[in-house]
């Protein structure tokens, strides 16, 4: 009996040796407890680990306190990015420490950032990052260049309160920090015939981004009108509120936005109108295949003070952009834009409709 107990007893020492040299990853307990083994898999709501106790273990993920691996893994954040990643733990204090790629000390993370390792699906989620769309990633640039942009010349067809067609100008630019965004737009749209102006509209737009979590943002905007052809001769409107990211992915983003701000009008004739707005939208964004992106951005301008069923502006922008010869700054872009306003001045139509074709190149 001696000798089978010291046998088993033999056989516990050697695995205890072996186990952290085959096994070189940890998972870190609520209780105090430790598990040596292999990280197989993390979901939202598991961890699978290989282990020379127990073969395949599943754990729950809310009992984890920390991960330590010894070699990188595969991972996709939160943010919907796929890359690699290596965990360290120190027990005592309670620091998890994750390297993203081949950066260091991305301490920053936490394990609520990791949505999976080892993802089953992430192919069809995720490509490579010559293909990734600006708001996708939650981390800096890795080469810190944060500004972007680019500028568009189109040509132009309305028709509501003008049915002409004219050159339209935009340019626009972006800097994107990863956790904050602040873009950037203006465009001039005028056309005169025979010394006669037919088309006349410049907008202006200026919206800061700041993420709370992964998905949760705060947005601050300003926007700018001037249409001779609806009788604004100014419109400006002030705008704070939440933004949440319902997808973020490197191929596919899609968020919703509501705010409440300040809507100033100064028609041509003189008069003017002051008022508490309120507004609610959504921006959508889509790589399909390595060339093709896809935008919607929709907008309802409801006046909180003044029957707001009543008085509401909606505004939306559908764009498709295309490469030209694969070139990686220019593109072809067309648009069809809608702004539609219940309840406008007199002899003004409620419908205007803009349709544009035209050339960016972006820097």
């Amino acid at each position: 009996m001696g000798l089978k107990l010291g046998v088993r007893g033999g056989w516990a020492a050697a695995l205890c040796c072996v186990a952290p040299a085959v096994f070189a990853d940890t998972v870190y307990l609520e209780d105090g407890s430790r598990i040596n083994g292999e990280i197989v898999s993390l979901s939202a709501d598991s961890i699978m680990m290989d282990t020379a106790f127990a073969d395949s273990l599943t754990i729950s993920r809310n009992q984890i306190e920390g991960l330590a691996s010894d070699d990188t893994l595969k991972v996709l954040l939160s943010s919907g990015r796929q890359t690699e990643a290596r965990f360290a733990y120190d027990a005592q204090p309670h620091t998890q420490r994750i390297d993203i790629g081949d950066d260091a000390g991305n301490e920053s993370l936490t394990l609520d950032d990791i949505a999976e390792i080892a993802p089953a699906v992430v192919d069809a989620q995720q490509d490579e990052d010559d293909y990734e769309l600006p708001n996708a990633d939650s981390l800096p640039p890795e080469n810190g260049d944060y500004w972007s942009g680019s500028a568009e010349v189109a040509l132009n067809g309305k028709s509501g309160n003008t049915d002409t067609s004219s050159l339209l100008t935009r340019v626009s630019a972006l800097r994107n920090t990863g956790g904050t965004r602040l873009s950037l737009s203006a465009s001039a749209d005028r056309e005169e015939e025979d010394n006669e102006t037919t088309s006349e509209e410049y907008l202006g737009e200026a919206r800061f981004e700041d993420d709370l979590t992964q998905r949760l943002f705060w947005f601050l905007q300003q926007e700018l009108e001037k249409d001779e052809f609806e009788d604004i001769d100014l419109r400006s409107r002030t705008l704070i509120g939440p933004g949440y990211f319902l997808a973020r992915r490197d191929r596919l983003t899609f968020k919703v936005r509501g705010g409440i701000g300040h809507q100033y009008e100064k028609y041509t004739d003189g008069g003017n109108n002051s008022e508490l707005i309120f507004s609610a939208g959504w921006d959508y964004a889509q790589l399909v295949g390595e060339w093709l992106t896809l935008t919607h951005e929709f907008t309802a301008y409801p006046e909180v003070t003044n029957s707001p069923s009543e008085n509401f502006i909606l505004e939306s922008a559908l764009g498709v952009e295309l490469p030209i010869a694969n070139s990686d700054v220019w593109r072809l872009r067309a648009g069809l834009d809608h702004k539609y306003n219940n309840n406008p001045e007199p002899g003004v139509e409620d419908l205007d409709t803009t349709y544009n074709f035209g050339v960016l190149r972006n820097f």
